[in-house]
């Protein structure tokens, strides 16, 4: 699997995004890192600029769960009108602040690789890059 170096991370808290961008940069200097506080600014990026590239751009996303103006759960629902040549360029991470099983939600997005607890850690990082060889 070719390396992934293009991150989004959606989260309403600005200095969560800092951390993750650090935490991002810290694992993998050449990263490419998108920082969105509206989850709509980035359904917008995202639409655009995925669709009908010449050449895929695998990206992972960290979605916040808890924000003001759309939850995670209803970025994910705009996600899966998303045509399949966009979705398949994304591994999707929910970010939690709250431990809780959420099996039952994770069930009814197949595209949603898993739940990280936040704060983002270079660990966590090096676990899921391993996890995909």
């Amino acid at each position: 699997m070719k390396k992934i170096h293009h991150f989004i991370v959606i989260d309403d808290d600005s200095t969560n995004n800092l951390i993750c961008n650090y935490t991002i940069k810290r694992f993998d200097r050449e990263a490419n890192v998108r920082l969105f506080e509206k989850p709509e600014n980035a359904l917008q990026v995202i639409s655009k600029e995925y669709a009908n590239l010449s050449e895929a751009r695998p990206t992972v996303l960290f979605l916040d769960i808890n924000m003001p103006s759309m939850t995670g759960w209803e970025v994910l629902e705009e996600f899966k009108n998303f045509d399949n040549e966009i979705r398949e360029q994304f591994k999707i991470y929910m970010l939690s602040s709250s431990i809780e099983d959420l099996t039952q939600e994770r069930d009814q997005y197949p595209f949603l690789a898993g739940f990280i607890s936040k704060p983002l850690k270079v660990e966590k990082l090096q676990d899921l890059f391993n996890e995909q060889k």
